[in-house]
């Protein structure tokens, strides 16, 4: 009987110390690539498909208007802005995925996408999150000073 209890006390104290040296490996998306310095307030990766080319990502505000404008009273006039502010940047983003900066056509982005947030009846939220992919495109303006064909 005393070489049972110590068997099972030896196994027991093993299981236990194998369980603690499990907790201390950090795969990845653990503790191990700790990246949240490299994201913005939104949760995007700065270097991922969201940031690429130190512009800011068209696809993400294309789904930040699609979803507000699901979020929206739809009449005309919102129906007509949105649709606006949408062709307005897949037409400065084919300038700019054909190697163009194009300052009229971002000029006209911008001015497109504050109308929806100024005129529009948004949700505090929706109208928050199209603010700022207004003032990413203005710094993203202002980061281009040179108005050329600077690619980042």
């Amino acid at each position: 009987m005393p070489g049972f209890t110590f068997r099972s006390l030896l196994c027991g104290s093993l299981l236990l110390t194998s369980f603690a040296a499990q907790a201390q490996i950090y795969g990845p998306g653990r503790y191990g690539d700790d990246d949240r310095y490299d994201r913005d307030d939104r949760g995007y990766r700065r270097d991922g498909p969201y940031y690429r080319r130190g512009a800011p990502s068209f696809e993400r505000i294309q789904a930040d208007l699609r979803y507000a404008e699901s979020n929206s009273y739809r009449n005309h006039g919102e129906i007509k802005r949105f649709d606006k502010a949408r062709e307005e940047l897949r037409e400065f983003q084919r300038a700019w995925n054909s190697g163009r900066f194009d300052r009229h056509e971002l000029d006209d982005t911008i001015g497109a996408i504050q109308k929806v947030v100024d005129h529009g009846e948004l949700r505090y939220r929706d109208r928050e999150v199209l603010q700022r992919d207004v003032e990413s495109l203005r710094e993203f303006r202002t980061a281009c000073r040179d108005y050329g064909a600077r690619r980042w």
